[in-house]
């Protein structure tokens, strides 16, 4: 019986101050201005939007303190954005759905746009937020407006686009605890009245987060790991030679690397407590009592080394052919590679500092690892052409949109195949190969027709045909690490013909909406949207000796999502109040569901048959006085599974409390039928208040806190009660002062400034099937 202890976060305050040199917006001059969206690939307000869309402009960017992507997490309710300093690991949810991590074999529910282009990997959305005009947040599957599918929200970053008629310079420093340095420089230089450059660039580094104990090599113990350095510039050609026509052309290269797990380990698995009992000569009835969760400890005997590049060039093109008829191209080809490097078989240390002895040589502490390397490569060329119409009572979008993207992701690794009573542990080498080639088009038509004064009917369809080719197998006994292997050691007996997998799915999905405006400032809407994800091929495992059934039987079906929502928006009190609210109800069929192997490494998807989420969200921001301005946002999501009888239960201590066998695998399984999706908070909810004024030499200040609060949530699909994180509030503050040119701006702020202790992520650790507590530590 293992005694499991759950795991919480170290508590990490951060403190900094911001100097921003020339151009700098002055906070005294904030009123509550309408925000101009492109949400539905034309000029609009929020307001004018029939959906829920949170739409974050730069100003509100500086004031929150937005520096990376993962604090998208903490100013806005109802979504979950995690993930490494370099985007490792990603979980991007909206409304309950979107993708866990580690699973290159399943796309993202949440598409993420730079500037109009999708990106082909989730990762690349992490690299540092400078140089952002705005971020517009699309809620729910949107059916009609994006080439590429969408099935549970969008996330859109805008860049600073150059201008012709004026320049401007900035420069910014950050620093604070945790050893931060961060610096950002940019602007914008009209070249002749047709030509003008904008450019910038960022460096950032941090320090050290988290201590290992273990004993590595030429490290030693009690190192630092979690360090990070990044680097990257953007450059925007525009081009403007009529009132009729606009070119921007981008390029933009980033870089960064990060050194060390920030996992904090909680809990070891049966290989430890086998070692325990047999090598050690310390029997135990449960677990090694875990470094304390809060002491910024862990033990980690093959500290990784991780460095990704990331190329984007893109070409947006903007033509108005007549006074109702405008067309737009965006033409893209990006780049993702990745690197992740990793060392081991150099012993541990317990809790106070003894060394402890190997199992072997290529064995290390509780943990039965190896050397490894992985090398990801992700390249894409993606094309979207719209046809814009627009009148006073109709106004039309006609779409094309291709994309042909290619992953390559190749792991040599070592993993344990169990442990007996003498203390020998068996372990194989191998190699887990994923290729796949994924070429995709799409025809989408969006329509607002205004039937009369105050009431617009949206309509739209969306069709889309994607194909996979892939070649996806995990190979034991073989590869560039076989030496490492212990007899007796299955080989894959398919090593040499591994089959190609091929499938094609097609979609019509669509969108129907009403809209009637109350008042001139008030309106309320309501309608449906069908949203669609292509199923997969999964990694095909085992040493079975006909392959064909492991290929054929390891595919997941397509997700299709349908989602009905009513909301309103309204302009209240002179224009001193915006409040919007929604609730809504999606149904998902054949839901993805991403579940972590218990052999070898690697996920699996499999199709939970029905998700329902249900919920209500609202927003407001409210201009109590000439200086106080109070804005939130709240939301509540009951995501639950409708249908899901044949779960995977994935820890051993968990399955002889909650699982039986299922009659025809024989592998454990339970029914999740009613109970709530994983990585979901159903309470969100953020409070901020800020006043501005002037001093008496001109100067202007502000303050602002801001309070945001989270609920638990479950990490794994099987809702393992151990892997679970707590409710917890989040205090944040900062202050500034405006120089009378308002050429310069100091700003002091401080992320939870209250200690708060909270998990960031949950993980598990694949020694014979137990779970690895983990956590990362983060800024705040």
């Amino acid at each position: 019986m293992h005694n499991a202890k759950k795991p919480q976060l170290v508590r990490k305050t951060a403190l900094a101050t911001a100097l921003a040199a020339f151009s700098a917006p002055s906070l005294a001059q904030m009123t509550l201005e309408e925000v101009v969206v492109t949400a539905q690939k034309r000029e609009q307000t929020v307001q004018d939007i029939p959906a829920s869309v949170a739409a974050i402009s730069a100003e509100m960017i500086s004031l929150t303190n937005t520096r990376e992507f993962s604090d998208l997490n903490k100013i806005t309710s109802g979504i979950t954005v995690t993930g490494g300093a370099d985007g490792f690991g990603p979980i991007i949810r909206i409304r309950g759905v979107g993708n866990n991590a580690f699973a290159p074999a399943i796309r993202p529910s949440v598409g993420i746009f730079l500037d109009e282009v999708p990106l082909v990997e989730l990762e690349t959305a992490y690299n540092n937020m400078a140089d952002i005009e705005r971020i517009e947040i699309l809620k729910g599957p949107q059916a009609t407006l994006f080439g590429k599918e969408v099935s549970s929200g969008a996330i859109s970053l805008f860049t600073k686009r150059p201008d012709t008629t004026g320049n401007d310079f900035y420069a910014e420093g950050n620093f604070g605890n945790l050893d931060l340095e961060e610096y950002r420089i940019g602007g914008n230089l009209p070249m002749g009245d047709m030509f003008a450059l904008r450019a910038s660039y960022y460096y950032a580094e941090r320090g050290d987060i988290v201590t290992n104990r273990a004993d590595v090599g030429g490290l030693g113990t009690n190192f630092g790991m979690g360090d990070y350095e990044k680097d990257g510039y953007r450059l925007r050609l525009g081009f403007e030679p009529t009132d009729t026509f606009s070119a921007i052309l981008s390029y933009e290269k980033h870089n960064i690397e990060l050194f060390g797990s920030a996992a904090v380990t909680q809990e070891y698995g049966d290989l430890y407590t086998t070692w325990r009992n047999n090598v050690v000569d310390d029997p135990q009835p449960g677990d090694l009592v875990p470094f304390d969760p809060f002491s910024g400890s862990t033990a980690n005997a093959a500290p990784t080394n991780r460095e990704t590049d990331t190329e984007i060039i893109s070409l947006h093109v903007e033509w108005q052919l007549s006074d109702s008829w405008s067309l737009t191209s965006v033409t893209s080809s990006q780049e993702y590679t990745a690197e992740v490097t990793g060392e081991a078989d150099l012993g541990l240390v317990d809790n106070d500092g003894n060394p402890l002895p190997d199992l072997g040589s290529t064995t290390v502490g509780p943990y039965f690892v190896a050397g490894f390397i992985q090398d990801r490569e992700s390249t894409a060329v993606t094309q979207e052409l719209r046809l814009n119409f627009d009148t006073d009572n109709w106004s039309s979008i006609f779409g094309f949109f291709y994309s042909d993207s290619e992953l390559i992701n190749f792991v040599p690794f070592t993993s344990p195949l169990g442990a007996l009573p003498s203390g020998s542990i068996f372990q194989a080498a191998g190699d887990s190969d994923l290729t796949e080639d994924i070429e995709e088009w799409a025809f989408f038509n969006h329509n607002i027709w205004t039937i009369r004064d105050g009431l617009d009917f949206t309509f739209g369809v969306r069709y889309a045909e994607t194909e996979k080719d892939a070649v996806k197998a995990q190979l034991t006994g073989v590869g560039v690490l076989e030496d490492l292997n212990t007899p007796p050691v299955p080989v894959t007996p398919w090593v040499d013909d591994v089959p190609k997998q091929n499938d094609t799915w097609e979609s019509i999905t669509g969108t129907v909406k009403l809209t009637w405006w109350v008042t001139d400032e008030v309106s309320v809407y309501g309608g449906w949207d069908r949203g669609f994800k292509a199923g997969g091929f999964n990694v095909c495992k085992g040493t079975e000796p006909e392959p064909l059934g492991c290929f054929n039987d390891d595919n997941f079906d397509e997700e299709t999502a349908d989602n009905f929502e009513l909301g309103f928006k309204g302009r209240f009190f002179d224009n001193t109040l915006i409040w919007n609210g929604a609730i809504f109800y999606q149904v998902y069929d054949d839901y993805q569901v991403e579940i972590q192997d218990d052999e070898g490494i690697g996920n699996t998807i499999q199709n939970a048959a029905k998700a329902e989420i249900e919920g209500i969200e609202t927003e407001f921001q409210w201009l109590a006085s000439e200086n106080l301005l109070i804005d939130g946002n709240i939301s509540y999501v009951d995501a639950r599974w409708d249908e899901y009888e044949n779960a995977a239960c994935l820890r051993p201590q968990y399955q002889a409390i909650a699982c039986s066998p299922d009659p025809v695998s024989g592998d454990p399984v339970q029914d999740l039928s009613g109970k709530r999706l994983n990585q979901t908070s159903p309470w969100t909810a953020n409070l901020n208040v800020t006043w501005n004024d002037t001093l008496n030499n001109g100067m202007g200040w502000y303050i602002r806190g801001e309070y945001a609060y989270r609920d638990d949530r479950f990490f794994f699909p099987d809702l393992d009660p151990e892997l679970t994180d707590d409710d917890y509030f989040l205090l944040n503050a900062s202050i500034g002062l405006t120089v009378q040119n308002q050429n310069w701006d100091i700003i002091l702020w401080g992320k939870n400034l209250t200690d708060e202790e909270y998990l960031f992520n949950g993980s598990r650790n694949r020694d014979a099937g137990n779970p690895n507590f983990g956590t990362t530590p983060v800024e705040g």
